[in-house]
């Protein structure tokens, strides 16, 4: 099918990109999947998304290049009704993907400022969906850090941990939310799990 067509598939979540030779983006190709999240094979997926506003959220669909999970266009319908691609540099509003991903990437992704807690119940969900559950779990962490939401934060930072952190990183953000909690002991603890951790690498 045509990305132009891609609103006529209202079932599917994950489209692969399988044939671009056109000046047109509309005019590429797409296939539909049967994946519930934004896959780690390299390639390009138009996903389902939104665009969010304080109050409301609009359906639409974003171009993802992964692993590097890139993402570039938006396609959504025009106030005239017309299916248009545009940049995701050029939204007035936040576009985040409407499912969470199994590959790892900036969780900025799923920040929509404008009402965060679109993003962190796409990851909710997606935690019960995901294979690589720490992706997820660290998406999720980091929305809830900068929202201010330090034990929810650490509880998915944990969930992290236990399923193999990105990186160390994870566990100076563990020591950091337990400081802003009064928790000298948990604080040192990850503190130290830092510490050792790097020296190994």
């Amino acid at each position: 099918m045509k990305l132009k067509d891609i609103f006529t598939d209202i079932n599917t979540k994950v489209f692969v990109l399988v044939n671009q030779d056109d000046d047109d983006e509309l005019n590429w190709t797409i296939e539909p999947t049967d994946y519930a999240l934004l896959p780690e094979e390299e390639n390009m997926y138009f996903i389902k998304a939104f665009q969010v506003s304080s109050y409301k959220t609009a359906d639409c669909f974003l171009g993802i290049i992964t692993p590097e999970r890139i993402a570039e266009t938006v396609i959504k319908r025009a106030s005239n009704g017309q299916i248009v691609a545009e940049s995701i540099y050029d939204q007035e509003k936040t576009v985040i993907p409407a499912i969470a991903s199994d590959c790892f990437g900036n969780y900025e992704l799923y920040y929509a400022k404008e009402n965060p807690k679109i993003g962190i119940d796409v990851l909710k969900k997606g935690l019960n969906q995901a294979t690589n559950k720490n992706v997820v779990a660290e998406d999720l962490g980091y929305i809830l850090r900068d929202e201010g939401q330090v034990k929810e934060a650490i509880e998915a930072f944990k969930m992290s941990e236990e399923n193999g952190p990105s990186s160390n990183y994870i566990y100076l953000e563990l020591s950091q939310l337990y400081k802003a909690l009064g928790q000298t002991d948990e604080e040192i603890k990850y503190q130290l799990k830092f510490k050792d951790s790097s020296e190994i690498e």
